[in-house]
């Protein structure tokens, strides 16, 4: 009986999740879709490129994601669902493209706002795969505006200094890393959280 519940803990251990695995492949998903799609600024890009960058993030982080819950094939298809509605409308791809201008403020405020919308409108699409496996699923959406925000925020600034600095595009590119990045951590952390929240109820 000792040995199962060692090899029980042992296989709990391995089955935790690691937000930053999740942080890899989210910015792994991000770094292969420019293979395809050329940063560039809102009207450079089209609900084509949306469809492609969610596809291919979606699918990374599916396979994460695919160890903890069923039908992880549903997180692709909302994630692909979300980014080319998104993609078609006017706010566009948000993900892959940076702010015409370079004033901090403006960088700032736009990168809050239109963050958080982008975080809570991919992050229910999102939600819909996560609730029936989730338990305080609806807690994703919340998560997901909130990393959004301050990720886009953050990146977007970084991306606007670096550029001001070597006059190189790459430093925008970089800022959207580090948007990815941001992103990735935060809610890596939020779903490690709710995962483990499920796995702790189970155990009672």
């Amino acid at each position: 009986m000792r040995s199962s519940i060692t090899r029980n803990r042992h296989q709990s251990l391995l089955l935790q999740f690691n937000y930053l695995a999740w942080t890899g492949v989210t910015v792994i998903g991000f770094l292969s879709s420019l293979v395809w799609i050329e940063i560039g600024e809102v009207p450079d890009l089209n609900v084509f490129h949306a469809m492609l960058g969610a596809t291919i993030i979606g699918f990374f982080q599916a396979l994460i994601l695919s160890r903890f819950v069923a039908r992880a094939w549903l997180w692709i298809l909302f994630t692909f669902i979300a980014w080319s509605l998104m993609g078609a409308s006017s706010f566009g791809a948000i993900g892959w493209f940076t702010p015409r201008t370079d004033f901090i403020t403006v960088r700032l405020t736009t990168g809050l706002r239109l963050g958080g919308i982008t975080g809570i409108w991919v992050g229910f699409w999102q939600w819909l795969s996560l609730r029936p496996v989730v338990s305080k699923s609806y807690l994703w959406i919340l998560i997901s505006g909130i990393s959004w925000s301050l990720g886009l925020s953050i990146g977007w600034i970084i991306g606007g200094i670096l550029h001001s600095i070597t006059h190189l595009f790459l430093g925008e590119v970089i800022g959207l890393v580090i948007v990815w990045i941001l992103v990735g951590i935060q809610t890596g952390i939020a779903l490690s959280y709710l995962l483990n929240q499920r796995e702790f109820n189970k155990g009672k």
